[in-house]
């Protein structure tokens, strides 16, 4: 919608309407996050009389920058009160950027201040993003999970044949995270977010082998479901039967949030099993949060006795697997076959998770050049 005084006055762009107009073409957890901490940066710049996007300068944000800076070090002393850590003041700061960078695509300022170099040298030392505190889901650890939730659904099917439904969904989540590279977020239910509220059985192609998600974009995007992945869904699906193609593919069997989607469908609470009374009545259960797909995975790490000497992590997350499909992809295939399956707009973006790769390819080309000598 066209703000009827989306211009700027003789005075000059108002900084909170600016930020209701850059607020327009985002949503979900990221508008969010913006509308905050843009806020806070507004109220922050209306206590030193800086009110429009005119009368922010490069000194401002070096201000701006120092109080973070001062914010970073309250956080590491017993004055933990409005404390934050270096990488949260790095997030605030390049979310300020985003904003004044979006100002000067329409022309409401000439440059980015918060680009300049002296107010960006205000800012506390960026924190290391080294390998060591990122999770990778190596080929052992990925054959570890899988192959214990593989034989897990296998046996439940055995005994209980349909009723095995809890272990099946749990061989589908993993076999799924494990071999496409998709976001906990793009398949799972993040309650924070409306938009997200888990993948959909009508946006699994399992003949075509694809799964259409709402990307971090926020616009929906296609990702390969190679057959590792697809075999175990297709059994989900059969035992499942969902009554609806709009049904989650991985419905939470958590009975408080079981109730809370019957007693939202207008039904009396069942005096027996909340999931046996939606399968009857066709009630739609909830999708699996992320934060249950974490408290699963915690699990399963244990029950499978996945080998995590190396890990930062004594579980393995929901982003350490998609980390592990790009590297799996980027040192067989390379780098561009990586970046179409984990849909990184940017090339850079994929280089940069994955220069450990191209850094140990080259200590190895130039240990075979000076052997020679």
């Amino acid at each position: 919608m066209e703000h009827s005084n989306s211009g700027p006055t003789p005075q000059g762009k108002p900084l909170e309407d600016a930020l209701a107009e850059f607020l327009e073409s985002k949503s979900g957890n990221y508008a969010t996050n913006l509308e905050r901490v843009v806020g806070q940066w507004i109220t922050y710049c209306a206590d030193r009389d800086v009110r429009t996007l005119e009368s922010v300068t490069k000194r401002t944000m070096g201000h701006y920058a120092s109080h973070l800076d001062r914010r970073v070090d309250a956080g590491q002393s017993d004055a933990v009160d409005g404390g934050i850590a270096a990488s949260t003041a790095w997030t605030y700061y390049n979310q300020v950027s985003a904003f004044l960078s979006w100002a000067v695509k329409w022309d409401y300022l000439a440059e980015n201040p918060a680009e300049k170099a002296v107010a960006k040298d205000e800012l506390p030392p960026r924190p290391s993003s080294s390998d060591s505190e990122r999770q990778f889901w190596s080929p052992d650890q990925r054959q570890a999970l899988v192959s214990y939730v593989d034989n897990r659904a296998r046996t439940a099917i055995d005994e209980r044949g349909v009723d095995a439904l809890e272990e099946v969904r749990d061989r589908a989540l993993v076999t799924l995270l494990a071999y496409t590279g998709v976001r906990g977020a793009e398949v799972l239910a993040d309650y924070r977010d409306d938009r997200r509220n888990g993948l959909r059985w009508h946006n699994v192609h399992l003949d075509d082998g694809v799964i259409t998600v709402l990307g971090k974009s926020q616009q929906t995007e296609q990702t390969p479901l190679p057959d590792q992945a697809v075999e175990p869904l297709r059994r989900l699906e059969t035992i499942l039967d969902p009554p609806a193609e709009g049904w989650p593919v991985f419905p939470s069997r958590h009975p408080p949030s079981l109730y809370k989607a019957i007693d939202a469908a207008g039904h009396e609470k069942p005096d027996g099993d909340p999931w046996e009374y939606v399968l009857e009545t066709g009630i739609e259960p909830p999708s699996m949060s992320t934060s249950g797909a974490r408290t699963l995975l915690k699990r399963l790490s244990d029950k499978a006795d996945v080998p995590l000497d190396d890990s930062p992590k004594d579980y393995l997350t929901l982003h350490g697997a998609r980390r592990g499909v790009g590297e799996k992809l980027y040192r067989e295939r390379g780098a561009a076959a990586a970046q179409r399956t984990l849909r990184h707009a940017d090339p850079q973006t994929t280089s940069e998770m994955y220069s450990h790769i191209e850094a140990s390819e080259l200590a190895k080309d130039n240990t075979a050049v000076f052997d020679d000598e």
